[in-house]
């Protein structure tokens, strides 16, 4: 039957029923009724509030009030018995009010402090919610006042409720309406979107944001010197100057706090020529190709008929690759080269370059005949095996004749017996060489004839 309610009725009796002839009932150490066998006698203070039952023993009192409350004995002397009953009354609740110190709070700086209050009610027992989670007592949160006051120290945007209270007393409850909190906080360390690499030329747009309450106020640098206003930046078009660090500063005038971030900006040249270029190849020697460029370059990759070269025991590259060596450039070498070059937002290929080595020239060859008669005409021709072709030139026991690949003799006589010589120059390599040959010349004699188709019957067999 316990707790009981203000104003409310109850009858105190005894479990299993028992009579008594002789006894009291009390509250406490004062008697509210002593019976006998012949009547009772009700104190005067309980008068009008209090019945009593001879038969059953029953007490039975109406109207409760607050002072009530406490423990009532029954005492029997005929038979001996002694019984106790403690009553709680208790005043309904009602009006459950919750009160804040502040709703405007600034994260992490701030305290809340939270007050719950009843217009009547006693015996009250306090429960605290966050939206629909209890709270309980935390190293930030406290309970005070009974339970009646909640502190929330250096509150965060997570405390922002809303906040409750529950009230009981066993007869009775009520709940508070809700209060919100409203957070001012951050800034947080801001997101900066923009490009990491931009072209000369172009403009670029940096985008600054950062979660805060009441929104940043933003301010940008560049290298450390301020440049601009608000959450966005546009630069000016770009030159190599404009390569450097770009910081977002967001502020918060209200929490008094800021925070930055930085990003760096690379600005390349875009890319306008790529070619090959290089010098005259001579076989044997050492030979170099560069691949000249005008822009901003980060890689160079080499190609000869289309297909990807790499270094090996007579071609090497520079460190940055811009440069094809060859240690001895050969005849087999020949081929169409190219070089790719490329940067982070474009790339570009060379037209092909065509290579040719120069070499020799190599031991000319005369073609003549060994033996001719006086009166007659000769022709020589001369070649040799030569990039670029050679030139030739023709001497007659040691002294020039001709020039070109072939010569031909005036009428011969026997003074034009001796060596011809055939030179072979190459004006690119630099380099010459020399074949010599014997012409017998025979007058017309029959014995000079015999020789002179002797001589004709062995050309003809070589």
């Amino acid at each position: 039957m316990n707790p009981l309610a203000v104003g409310s009725n109850v009858t105190l009796n005894l479990v299993p029923q028992s009579p008594i002839n002789i006894g009291t009932w009390s509250y406490e150490t004062t008697i509210i009724v002593l019976f006998y066998p012949n009547g009772s006698s009700v104190s005067t203070s309980y008068q009008g509030r209090v019945s009593f039952n001879r038969s059953s023993s029953e007490l039975s009192i109406s109207s409760l009030q607050l002072n009530d409350s406490g423990l009532y004995t029954v005492q029997g002397m005929e038979p001996v018995l002694c019984a106790v009953v403690t009553l709680s009354v208790r005043e309904p609740i009602s009006n459950v009010t919750l009160r804040a110190n502040a709703t405007d709070l600034v994260e992490l700086n701030d305290t809340a402090i939270f007050t719950c209050s009843v217009s009547s009610g006693t015996s009250l027992s306090y429960r605290w919610l966050n939206d629909s989670s209890e709270v309980t007592a935390s190293d930030r949160v406290r309970l005070g006042g009974g339970n009646s006051t909640l502190t929330i120290v250096g509150v965060t945007r997570y405390d922002e409720g809303p906040f409750r209270c529950e009230v009981v007393n066993g007869i009775s409850n009520g709940t508070s309406q809700p209060i919100g909190l409203n957070f001012r906080f951050g800034p947080e360390r801001p997101a900066v979107n923009s490009p990491d690499i931009a072209l000369t030329g172009h403009i670029v747009t940096f985008n600054c944001s950062a979660s805060s309450q009441p929104p940043s106020q933003f301010n940008w640098f560049f290298n450390g010197s301020q440049v601009a206003t608000g959450s966005v930046y546009e630069t000016g078009p770009l030159t190599l100057a404009s390569h450097g660090e770009y910081t977002c500063v967001a502020f918060n005038n209200i929490t008094g706090r800021n925070s930055t971030v930085s990003k760096m900006l690379t600005i390349i040249v875009n890319m306008a020529m790529v070619k090959v270029m290089g010098s005259q190849p001579i076989a044997d020697y050492m030979f170099m190709m560069t691949c000249d460029t005008v822009g901003t370059i980060y890689f160079i990759h080499w190609m000869r008929n289309g297909w990807p070269l790499y270094a090996e025991n007579r071609t090497d590259f520079s460190m940055n690759n811009n440069t094809l060596t060859f240690n001895s450039v050969q005849h087999s070498d020949n081929g169409d080269y190219q070089c790719s070059a490329s940067n982070s937002l474009s790339n570009m290929t060379s037209p092909e370059y065509k290579l040719i080595v120069n070499y020799g020239p190599e031991r000319p060859v005369i073609i003549s005949p060994d033996i001719a008669m006086i009166r007659h005409i000769v022709t020589f021709n001369c070649s040799a095996f030569s990039q670029p072709p050679s030139q030739f030139s023709w001497f007659f026991n040691g002294s020039q004749v001709a020039a070109g690949s072939v010569y031909e003799t005036d009428l011969l006589t026997l003074d034009s017996h001796g060596e011809y010589t055939c030179v072979a120059f190459n004006n690119i390599t630099g380099r010459n060489r020399s074949v010599s040959k014997m012409l017998t010349i025979i007058g017309k004699t029959e014995e000079s004839s015999k020789l002179w188709r002797l001589g004709q019957c062995m050309r003809l067999a070589h």
